[in-house]
């Protein structure tokens, strides 16, 4: 299959890095992947690049993330493309229950579908919790973050 440049720049890589993943494009009209998805999200942390990987319908209360980051000045900023090179990435916990992992790959037409245990590897990850609580404790997705 002939992917377009920025999704084959990721299957390469994946190929490459002999992961256990797999690249789908989205059938028209349809928008979410066929499994739990995650999203990356792009922040400043004392001037270097942070990206945070969540559930996609989760919200990220950043005082928590700033926290287990160690960053004294956090802030919202554009997240480089997957695997993030150059950005330190944390992923929220919650993620390595799940049995893969989906996130955007390249366009917003593509996904890539990876185990927890590979995308902490293939990211350099570090684990941490950082979700918005509810009185109970309990996660929830009131404000995306």
């Amino acid at each position: 299959m002939i992917w377009p440049e920025p999704v084959e720049r990721i299957a390469s890589f994946l190929r490459d890095s002999q992961a256990q993943g797999r690249i789908e494009e989205l059938p028209p009209g349809v928008d979410t992947p066929p499994g739990p998805a995650a999203r990356a999200a792009g922040f400043e942390c004392d001037g270097r690049m942070l990206v945070a990987l969540v559930p996609a319908d989760r919200a990220i209360e950043q005082s928590r993330l700033a926290r287990s980051c160690g960053c004294s000045n956090l802030r919202p900023a554009a997240s480089p493309p997957f695997p993030f090179q150059g950005a330190r990435v944390i992923a929220e916990r919650s993620l390595l229950a799940l049995a893969t992992v989906w996130l955007e790959a390249g366009s917003p037409r593509h996904v890539v579908g990876l185990p927890p245990d590979q995308l902490l590897r293939l990211t350099r990850a570090e684990t941490g919790l950082f979700l918005v609580q509810d009185q109970a404790g309990d996660s929830e997705d009131r404000v995306p973050g």
